[in-house]
């Protein structure tokens, strides 16, 4: 029964991830067409489906690590950008404060049915959907490819300092990959994710 039960908690959370990637994806590719970009609406990924958005490496790296994963990643052009420092900034951030306005919106629904006897399976779906939702935007703020990190450092850094930090890029991805798969960040990025959730819950007077 134990391991019915955990087995069921593990595939209540893959709609937590599936919702987080998409949510973050779609964000980009609206953005981007928001700012006069055309590639989003031709490759179709101007929707809310998730098979649109999903990729089958990054969702498994983000079931094991809870947060550390992507989606398939939008491809976007700031060749139709009016202003392209600022828009390419904002299609590289605003995807990750949409998933944290998710976040505390989950955990809000969450919150309000556990106070008032909700539908325990739904209870831990909304707990996921918070959890994940704020992984994937904590998680984007490393500068780890293919984090959105990099891609704010591309706009913010003189180029000749980030043409350096993208020589070491492979190497900092893959002593980030070792701490990942020997549970040496997943801790400590735990404790920050549920540090946020609870500090937006007692923000608003949800916790």
């Amino acid at each position: 029964m134990e391991i019915t039960n955990t087995l069921l908690l593990m595939v209540i959370g893959i709609p937590g991830i599936l919702v987080a990637t998409t949510i973050h994806e779609f964000t980009r590719a609206l953005l981007s067409t928001i700012f006069g970009d055309n590639y989003p609406k031709s490759q179709k990924r101007l929707t809310l489906n998730p098979v649109r958005h999903f990729e089958p490496i990054g969702f498994l790296l983000m079931f094991y690590s809870g947060g550390f994963g992507w989606g398939n990643p939008v491809e976007t052009s700031a060749l139709y950008y009016k202003n392209r420092k600022r828009d390419t900034l904002l299609v590289a951030i605003l995807p990750s404060v949409v998933n944290l306005v998710m976040a505390v919106v989950f955990m809000g629904v969450y919150v309000m049915l556990r106070k008032n006897g909700g539908n325990p399976y739904l209870i831990t779906l909304l707990n996921y959907m918070a959890y994940y939702n704020a992984g994937l935007a904590l998680y984007n703020c490393l500068p780890v490819a293919p984090m959105d990190c990099v891609k704010v450092l591309a706009v913010v850094m003189p180029a000749n300092q980030y043409f350096k930090f993208m020589q070491n890029e492979k190497m900092i991805q893959m002593i980030f990959l070792f701490l990942l798969f020997f549970g040496l960040i997943t801790g400590w990025m735990d404790t920050l994710i549920y540090g946020v959730l609870n500090l937006f819950g007692n923000l608003l007077g949800m916790a």
